[in-house]
């Protein structure tokens, strides 16, 4: 059976793939013509041209036999998409995909060749698919290091000045430093019934200790998630459920509670290396010993990606929040602006940068104070990612914040420098 005459050109000339050389694995190589298949300019001749099903199968095993398996992905997706039931492609496509390793770093592969070259989708959905049917259930897991020089996020003011006196501040300007651990196993079943759209079913346990027991927590999660993979514009749509609660003792009152909520994601492609991305949120929060701040939170996230110079990118967003716990002088709508930059800065090491300036308002005065709270925070935040460092073969990513809020009610006037260094595991 013959293929179409364009994925010739399609799948030998080095054009837009050109760029996915390492993307995802060492053994992910440039789309290239082998020697003898191709004239210069990615021209087949006639004689040399694949000419059947079987010819195509031939060629995306070369390709992985020299080191080349996006190559050998995108020729074994071109003949799925027209053949889906075709064991040799599905066959292919599991071969290829042996080579990059853990099925994580395969979809990451996925995930960035459609964003780079749309122009290969139909090839590369069909790849996604067979990854996901031989691959329905995932297992992942994440740890984590967390270093604060405030750990119980304490008050950096003593007093609290009101109408009624002047009253101490439990804890306030007593900050402390402290190291937590965080953990965050997770299991993921899919369901990909046609190239480019499936369901995410998963659950995870996220959790943190530190020393101190009432900063302790564990929040297992439930979840379900729509996915649209193609296009210009792809986007999912989450609904889940969660249930945090803190150690302690009985005498510690906790920020215990139970959530639900609905988040939407869409990203679109303005150009090439360009990203827009929307997250719209609705969470409902129940706290079982804080009442007074049970009631929903909408989150509105808006952002953009460009490339600048030759490996640089600049990132700037908005984002927008309006909480409405039952006490009216909890109630707010919130606004941040930020501004973030990130480059290789020598080989093996990206840097990034960001820069965060945000503000709440809230509704009523807050009793015995007489005034509407009024919160500014500030944050610079600090990222590093050294390829070179390995860990059990992943390579982790650092992160510091440091960020103040002024508040005009001087219980929330807080002030901190959070790191953490996390190590994430697919299997």
């Amino acid at each position: 059976m013959r293929l179409f005459s364009p994925l010739i050109a399609a799948v030998l000339a080095a054009g837009p793939l050109s760029g996915l050389a390492g993307s995802g694995s060492a053994h992910a190589g440039t789309v290239a013509p082998a020697a003898g298949q191709a004239q210069p300019g990615g021209k087949a001749s006639p004689e040399t041209a694949p000419r059947t099903v079987a010819d195509w199968i031939a060629l995306g095993d070369r390709q992985i036999s020299q080191g080349r398996a996006a190559a050998a992905v995108l020729i074994f997706g071109a003949v799925a998409a027209r053949q889906p039931d075709y064991p040799p492609a599905q066959e292919g496509l599991d071969r290829a995909f042996a080579r990059f390793g853990p099925v994580g770093r395969a979809e990451g592969f996925l995930r960035y060749a459609l964003a780079e070259d749309p122009a290969r989708e139909r090839a590369l959905l069909a790849a996604w698919q067979a990854l996901d049917r031989a691959h329905p259930l995932r297992f992942s897991g994440s740890a984590s290091i967390l270093p604060s020089s405030n750990v119980d996020h304490v008050a950096s003011e003593r007093y609290l000045v009101t109408d009624f006196g002047t009253f101490l501040i439990d804890g306030g300007g007593q900050e402390s430093t402290g190291v937590g651990l965080g953990y965050s196993p997770g299991v993921d079943y899919i369901l990909h019934s046609r190239p480019g759209a499936r369901v995410r079913l998963h659950a995870d346990y996220a959790g943190a200790w530190f020393d101190a027991a009432p900063l302790r927590y564990g929040e297992p999660s439930l979840g379900i998630t729509y996915e649209r993979l193609g296009g210009r514009a792809p986007w999912s749509l989450e609904a889940f459920a969660s249930r945090r609660r803190y150690g302690g003792t009985g005498q510690v009152v906790t920020a215990d509670n139970t959530a639900r909520g609905l988040e939407l994601r869409k990203a679109w492609r303005p150009g090439r290396g360009g990203r827009v991305l929307l997250d719209l949120g609705a969470v409902y929060r129940r706290y079982s010993e804080k009442p007074y701040l049970t009631g929903p939170t909408y989150d509105l996230d808006l952002s953009r990606i460009r490339p600048v110079a030759a490996h640089g990118r600049i990132s700037y967003g908005l984002h927008l929040q309006r909480g409405r716990p039952r006490k009216n002088y909890h109630r707010y709508s919130g606004v941040e602006l930020r501004v973030g930059y990130a480059r290789p800065v020598v080989p093996d090491l990206q840097l990034s940068v960001t820069l965060g300036l945000g503000q709440r308002l809230y509704d009523t005065a807050f009793p015995i104070v007489g005034e509407r709270r009024r919160d500014r925070t500030l944050s610079l935040g600090i990222g590093a990612k050294l390829s070179r460092l390995k860990i059990f073969g992943r390579t982790p990513r650092l992160s510091c914040t440091a960020w103040r809020t002024r508040s005009n009610i001087a219980l929330y006037t807080i002030g901190s420098v959070d790191c953490a260094m996390t190590l994430t595991l697919d299997f």
